[in-house]
């Protein structure tokens, strides 16, 4: 069988104090020692030891680097084509990193055609279905390299939401072209 208890409150009525001792703690924070952080460096000083005294950790800025893999590439080329952001030399196709604005060429996906691949890093596989596809990978200038030391992969880049930063920036370039 359940056991049912009064609650303390109405167990305290009748009580000058109701079991909050003298009725001089009941007046202020005096009772609790300050309120919030008061007397943390004195009488409080045990319970915030932890909070005072340490400098917060500051993240290092790190260069953010903007990843494509191959398939995405692929399917997104007819349009990098048609807008002249990638070009054909002879049976192959020229994807410049400067140019379509990414930084390093991840492996997912399947080439077929024969590309020619400049200033952009490559993951090892990548650069293998590019040689395998007959291709060619030139590396990217070292001092780019020197300064990219400290990286941080944000994720994969999906070609849409690319291909919306770009109308974003072409649009914002028309309306200023039409406020002059």
């Amino acid at each position: 069988m359940v056991v049912r208890r009064r609650k303390k409150i109405n167990r305290n009525l009748g009580e000058r104090t109701r079991g909050n001792g003298d009725t001089k703690n009941r007046r202020g924070a005096g009772s609790r020692g300050g309120r919030g952080l008061a007397g943390s460096h004195k009488h409080k000083f045990s319970k915030y030891a932890g909070k005072f005294g340490k400098e917060k950790r500051k993240l290092l800025s790190r260069k953010v680097v903007k990843a494509f893999n191959i398939e995405l590439l692929v399917q997104a080329m007819p349009g990098l084509l048609e807008k002249g952001k990638a070009m054909k030399e002879g049976n192959a196709t020229v994807v410049d990193g400067k140019v379509i604005k990414f930084d390093k060429l991840l492996s997912r996906g399947n080439l077929e055609e024969k590309w020619i691949v400049r200033n952009v890093k490559a993951s090892k596989k990548a650069i293998e279905k590019i040689e395998k596809a007959k291709g060619i990978f030139e590396e990217p200038f070292e001092a780019e390299e020197a300064e990219g030391k400290e990286e941080a992969v944000k994720g994969e880049s999906s070609i849409e939401t690319w291909e919306n930063e770009e109308k974003a920036k072409e649009e914002k370039e028309k309306n200023k072209e039409e406020e002059k």
